[in-house]
């Protein structure tokens, strides 16, 4: 993994909602292609998803990466984990949805989209890229090329969270209470962006053994024995209420 020689300070774009690409790609996470699902998918070659943070390189503002570990209730929305399987959790609580597949290699992202039937439009989206799991959860009416195919649920409305009880309309203060400090500010907008070397559990070495056969034990435990857990929350408010939340994640060896 890659240290910086000022402390831990990685550049990442500010013209996109969360570059977790840039966050996550810089730290030497692996990358593995978005999980095969069953059900309709649609190719859009476009850019018009506004929301997204996986659609650019970009490098820029300096983000100060923060070692230390979110709790995993803020990875779990309305019970669906962010992994590889997000997907089909979603398609088993909230219906099925088509996957929206955009751009490529760095960039590529595969998306499911679910929108309330209320007038609010609140929008939940699960987003996998080539580094991370990702879910956005805004309020907001603009479209973008696929939003016709979002699919409505009666569970997604203002009132979601997350297990650890993160939502839209929080104040900052809330927010803060939640996460701890950001680790940079913005003019109304946190950004998280967190580090943590985690052990990796006794069942999981066990299978990764089963497939690392021609590694020598102290080969294998160099290289499995701990894994990084990146993360990263970029928080929007208007009025100081929370209105756009993104939260992602990976675990990589």
């Amino acid at each position: 993994m890659h240290k910086a020689s000022d402390g831990g300070v990685r550049p990442i774009a500010p013209s996109a909602p969360l570059i977790v690409v840039a966050f996550l790609a810089l730290f030497g996470f692996s990358i593995s292609g978005p999980a095969m699902q069953t059900g309709p998918r649609v190719y859009l070659r476009d850019n018009s998803d506004w929301w997204s943070g996986s659609r650019s390189l970009e490098s820029g503002e300096d983000i100060r990466i923060q070692e230390r570990e979110l709790t995993g209730s803020n990875f779990r929305i309305i019970g669906i984990d962010l992994n590889e399987d997000m997907f089909t959790q979603a398609a088993a609580k909230l219906g099925p949805t088509t996957i929206i597949q955009r751009g490529d290699a760095a960039t590529g992202r595969a998306q499911a989209c679910y929108v309330s039937d209320d007038d609010a439009k609140v929008h939940l989206i699960l987003e996998q890229g080539e580094v991370a799991f990702t879910f956005y959860l805004f309020s907001d009416g603009r479209p973008w090329d696929g939003s016709d195919q979002c699919a409505h649920s009666h569970l997604v409305s203002a009132g979601l969270s997350t297990a650890s009880d993160l939502h839209l309309g929080q104040t900052p203060s809330e927010v803060i209470t939640l996460l701890g400090e950001p680790s940079n500010r913005r003019k109304n907008e946190f950004i998280y962006s967190i580090h943590a070397k985690k052990r990796a559990s006794e069942e999981n070495l066990k299978k990764l053994r089963q497939q690392n056969t021609q590694m020598s034990d102290e080969d294998f435990h160099r290289a499995y024995d701990f894994y990084d857990l990146g993360a990263a929350v970029h928080a929007k408010f208007t009025d100081s209420k929370l209105a756009f939340l993104v939260v992602s994640k990976a675990e990589t060896y």
